[in-house]
């Protein structure tokens, strides 16, 4: 299955008013997905690939953004960086898919 493929299989399991907490996971899996395309890893830590990218000075600074807003643990009142994390997970797939 190719990474595309792989991506849109993991937005089917986004369902409307989805847990914000379920929501923000299969973000981190979309964006995880692109950012093994585009450092060409075989690494399935998507957590680290998003540290790695939100510290990347080589990636434009809205990829580097929005990984960090991914990664980024919530707040002691659960508040996410994040207010929308299927948006900043698209802007990594969008870059991802520029570089193919």
């Amino acid at each position: 299955m190719n990474w595309l493929t792989q991506i849109e299989n993991e937005r089917r399991r986004i369902q409307p008013g989805e847990n914000p907490g379920r929501t923000r996971t299969i973000a981190r899996r979309i964006a995880g997905i692109a950012l093994k395309q585009i450092y060409d890893a075989s690494v399935d830590d998507f957590m680290l690939l998003l540290q790695r990218a939100s510290n990347d000075l080589s990636l434009p600074p809205d990829v580097q953004h929005a990984a960090a807003r991914l990664s980024t643990r919530l707040s002691p009142d659960f508040q996410s960086p994040s207010v929308d994390p299927v948006g900043d997970a698209d802007i990594i797939v969008t870059y991802a898919k520029t570089l193919q």
